[in-house]
């Protein structure tokens, strides 16, 4: 090399760095889709690229595969070369301190900047999105403004959907934040009728705001929807696994919203047809779709697979049979049946969602609800008549179902009842009988009594 001249050494250089160039084209060269000709006869023909840009195809590993594509975000990448992570740290920061100063626009710029910077990492979205749901609506004092700031965590969510469309997670998010932290915070009754009815009267015009609702249903409603394309993006990409929880688990929420969504209805003093028929759909659901969905036991055998529509009869002539057989433990599909139901809940909800389509177990409900209004109003006598016939009809529906007997919900139900049956008699100086519907519940549950108790007290004061 010593022996070449300059410009001989320079076209050394040059072929070396021609012949560098082919493999980089060949394994790298972008694919170009067809255009137009200049001439407008026809088609030019396009590209695959490269054997890397042909491999992000196949495997649909692309930006534009896993959602919609932000061109600022490209951009972006590519002027901060190799410098992407040093920024995004310094975001993350800026991020931190000015959420602590209460900078609410810039904390909204910097976030922005930062899912420019890496729109594809899922923690970003999650922790992003429940900061603003949770945590900033919390620094606000109106009622209105909190509720801004859960729909802008909500809107944040959905947009790290729609630019990762194959991961179930924010999916999930959306369904989780749309239905409980607008249905059991403690702002819940009014951001339940903000969501059909935002309080931005100058831009939604009495109505939701369509960007989370925009079917106008119910916040719980809307929540099952996107449990529900959660599980679909699943089926659609199931070689993408969600990690959020355990995969019979997760696949459970579509229907769990529409129990909320019942019990959110009774709470609301509706134990209308209506009511009924949402309990009645949640039980179709629980039991011919979840219930038969299959299940892998990972980790002990592919091929043993369960479904969680088992009745305590069929379970009892499983494990009678696998014991006759001599199955091992680990591989009886009886254990797995028995632990996944109790785990999930499978049993309660499904007599739960039965119980609560008919119309005696509403009636019980409605009186009880009635009784507590009619004491709000001294109304006395009206209030021990319609305790007395809720507690009775409540009393039989419980014998028909023990199951639910030693439930929580049913204990508080039928105890907060009983407290207002008596301070009914009480405020009318009588005797409270010694027998009464409800009475092995009752004494059954002594220890809960304080706790019921105050739960009665608060609501006294709530009404007043």
């Amino acid at each position: 090399m010593n022996n070449l001249t300059s410009l001989q050494r320079k076209l050394v250089y040059l072929g070396g760095i021609i012949l560098l160039l082919i493999p980089i084209i060949l394994l790298g060269g972008p694919s170009e889709p067809a255009s137009a000709t200049p001439s407008g006869a026809g088609q030019s023909e396009g590209s695959s690229g490269g054997y890397l840009a042909q491999k992000r195809v196949e495997y649909s590993l692309g930006d534009s595969d896993l959602g919609n594509v932000d061109p600022a975000s490209s951009t972006m990448n590519l002027l901060l070369l190799g410098f992407r992570g040093i920024a995004t740290s310094m975001l993350w920061m800026d991020a931190q301190q000015q959420q602590r100063d209460k900078d609410w626009a810039g904390l909204r710029a910097t976030t922005e900047s930062i899912i420019l910077l890496q729109p594809h990492f899922l923690k970003v979205w999650h922790f992003q999105g429940w900061n603003l749901a949770y945590n900033v609506s919390a620094e606000w004092d109106g009622v209105a403004d909190r509720y801004y700031w859960v729909k802008e965590g909500i809107k944040f969510f959905q947009k790290g959907r729609d630019r990762n469309i194959k991961y179930a997670e924010l999916y999930w998010y959306v369904g989780d934040t749309t239905g409980k932290k607008i249905g059991r915070a403690d702002e819940s009754k009014q951001y339940r009728r903000f969501f059909m009815q935002d309080p931005d009267e100058a831009r939604f015009k009495g109505g939701p705001d369509p960007a989370v609702n925009p079917h106008s249903v119910d916040n719980y409603v809307e929540a099952s929807t996107q449990f529900q394309r959660a599980n679909d993006t699943i089926d659609k990409y199931y070689h993408i696994e969600q990690h959020i929880m355990t995969p019979f688990l997760f696949r459970s929420y579509p229907v769990r919203a529409k129990f909320d969504y019942g019990t959110a209805l009774q709470h609301d003093g509706h134990f209308d047809e209506k009511c009924r028929n949402v309990w009645h759909e949640a039980f179709i659901d629980w039991t011919t779709k979840y219930g038969v969905m299959e299940f892998t036991i990972d980790g002990i055998s592919d091929e043993l697979k369960i479904h969680l529509e088992v009745t305590a009869a069929d379970l009892k002539k499983m494990i009678e049979e696998e014991e006759a057989q001599h199955v091992e433990p680990q591989l009886r599909e009886s254990g797995w049946v028995e632990r996944y139901q109790n785990t999930c809940n499978y049993r309660y909800w499904r007599t739960r969602s039965l119980v609560e389509s008919e119309k005696e177990m509403s009636d019980a409900h409605r009186e009880m609800y009635e009784g507590e209004q009619a004491l709000d109003r001294a109304d006395t006598t009206k209030a021990r008549e319609l305790f007395m016939d809720g507690m009775t009809k409540y009393a039989k529906m419980l014998d028909e179902y023990p199951e639910l007997k030693d439930e929580d919900e049913s204990i508080e139900e039928g105890m907060l009842a009983i407290f207002g049956w008596q301070r009914a008699i009480e405020l009318d100086d009588d005797d409270i009988p010694e027998e009464f519907p409800l009475k092995n519940m009752w004494e059954n549950h002594a220890a809960r009594r304080p706790n019921v108790k105050q739960e009665f007290d608060r609501r006294r004061r709530a009404s007043r």
